[in-house]
């Protein structure tokens, strides 16, 4: 790489460490989806509204749903 980009080759460098610098911050992001984190999956919501359609499909009055306090609705 040094022969062909000459005085770039300090520029490419940086930007190909920035590059992993960059995925290494996004998969320590994404390593601990469980938890309560803005970032996290919203569990307790999904388990709610499972339980409501378990409810529903067996005629039985469903329970409320569970208001977003910490996390992220989407």
């Amino acid at each position: 790489l040094v022969a062909p980009a000459g005085w770039a080759t300090p520029l490419f460098t940086a930007l190909i460490a920035y590059t992993f610098f960059g995925l290494d911050a996004l998969s320590e992001e994404l390593e601990d989806p469980f938890g309560t984190q803005p970032n996290d999956l919203a569990l307790d919501g999904l388990c709610r509204v499972c339980e409501i359609s378990v409810f529903e499909a067996l005629g039985e009055p469903a329970p409320k749903m569970i208001p977003a306090e910490r996390f992220y609705f989407s």
